[in-house]
């Protein structure tokens, strides 16, 4: 039995990855503000990923964003990857930091309404 991939379904395994590199730059893009301009947000993806790799260039982050690029390389999903990641890691400590922080305040705060009882 030989079974015949069409061209119609070779096509829409390219555009898999073209989508994933698009939703992978969402991610890197963050929250939107309400009426920040589309440039705005590709500047900031652009500057995220040209820290990691000098290779990045504004016209191939608007290229992946917009699925127009003819070709997406492993490196690209794996950068994109690493800057969502780092951006997790980062609102990670942040939490745990503030976390720390706010029990800090209660102790010193519950130290302080000892002292002040005696």
């Amino acid at each position: 039995m030989v079974v015949e991939i069409s061209a119609k379904e070779k096509e829409n395994s390219a555009m898999s990855d073209s989508d994933l590199a698009a939703s992978l730059m969402d991610e890197v893009i963050g929250q939107r503000g309400v009426r920040e301009p589309v440039k705005a947000m590709l500047e900031r993806a652009y500057q995220a990923l040209s820290r990691r790799n000098s290779a990045w260039t504004r016209r191939r982050v608007r290229a992946v964003f917009n699925k127009e690029a003819n070709r997406i390389d492993y490196r690209e999903i794996t950068e994109m990857r690493a800057v969502v990641e780092a951006r997790k890691s980062h609102a990670a400590y942040r939490e745990e930091t503030a976390r720390l922080a706010s029990m800090a305040v209660v102790r010193a705060t519950a130290h302080h309404s000892d002292l002040d009882a005696r």
